[in-house]
């Protein structure tokens, strides 16, 4: 986004930018946990409403910068790895027959490019639904999120369904109060347990998934 205020005569923004860019973050956090949408379009609108109030730039500068901010998603899902295990895991899942369903808040990247990333690292094929916020209109713990992967899968008994996770606050207590089994895993990020219930289940690195499931 920088390149597109320097070709318009502004001069280095470096620091204006990355201020705006902060600020739609707490925008989106504070709506993520008051479960109100806020999407990568008003991640764009709240960035360049910012920088308008501080630079002169006209609407073919604002949507410059609109593009500019989509572009450098999309090129950031290129340096995206997938947590140790993860695909081995979904390879055996699927060759037993269990049906999976993605079940995700987005943040600034659209729901569409997540899917279009999972098809080119060739996983999307493992899951029959998903259930993106941006899409399904609620962020988890919004019961609404998980009726909508279930559904995709044919209404199964939640009792029966197992959700894996790494958030206290939107995946376990979203998947315990669907009376499903909350797996929290913590191979990445270990949240704060001031946010939640810890799950039914924890583990480590995803090749203890089945086993901890009695599969």
């Amino acid at each position: 986004m920088g390149h597109v205020l320097g070709a318009a005569g502004v001069g280095d923004a470096g620091a204006e930018l990355a201020a705006a860019y902060d600020s739609a973050w707490l925008s989106y956090v504070a709506a993520w946990e008051a479960n109100r949408q806020f999407t990568g379009r008003d991640a764009v609108a709240h960035i360049t409403e910012y920088l308008e109030d501080r630079f002169d730039i006209g609407p073919d500068v604002v949507s410059a910068l609109g593009e500019a901010f989509h572009a450098v998603g999309s090129a950031q899902l290129l340096d995206i790895n997938f947590v140790d295990g993860v695909v081995d895991v979904l390879d055996e899942i699927d060759r037993r027959g269990i049906p999976t369903a993605i079940v995700c808040d987005v943040g600034f990247t659209p729901g569409e490019a997540l899917r279009r990333f999972l098809d080119q690292r060739g996983v999307l094929r493992y899951f029959r639904h998903w259930a993106f916020s941006d899409e399904v209109g609620v962020y988890k713990p919004d019961r609404r999120i998980f009726e909508h992967a279930l559904a995709g899968l044919g209404d199964p008994d939640p009792s029966r369904c197992a959700h894996i996770g790494d958030r206290r606050r939107t995946d376990v207590a979203g998947a315990m109060a669907m009376g499903m089994k909350a797996v929290r895993l913590n191979a990445v990020y270990e949240d704060d347990p001031g946010q939640g219930p810890s799950g039914d289940i924890v583990i480590g690195a995803y090749p203890d998934l089945l086993p901890a499931l009695g599969l």
